[in-house]
């Protein structure tokens, strides 16, 4: 698998996990979650904001890396350098 393939599945997994999430995270729930019961009405955000901001964060993060490598050209090999500055070397000669 060559670097601008690979670079594009991460990027569109990252992209693709992003958008799961936050439709995960604002879904419309049937019933009251336990996990997040409070009297408080504001007290879920206080929760809620710094995990969207984390996962985000590093899904962000794993898209760049994935849009890094789809968007840079392969490095040329040392060999191939050697053999032009030899090439010039025999032509200036």
């Amino acid at each position: 698998m060559s670097d601008k393939s690979l670079g594009s599945l991460i990027f569109a997994l990252g992209f693709i996990g992003a958008i799961v999430y936050i439709y995960w995270l604002f879904a419309p729930v049937e019933q009251e979650n336990i996990l997040f019961f409070c009297p408080w009405i504001n007290a879920r955000w206080a929760l809620v904001l710094p995990i969207v901001v984390v996962v985000l964060a590093v899904l962000v993060i794993a898209m760049w890396i994935g849009w890094t490598m789809a968007a840079t050209p392969p490095p040329t090999l040392i060999e191939e350098k050697v053999e032009e500055k030899t090439e010039e070397k025999k032509e200036g000669a």
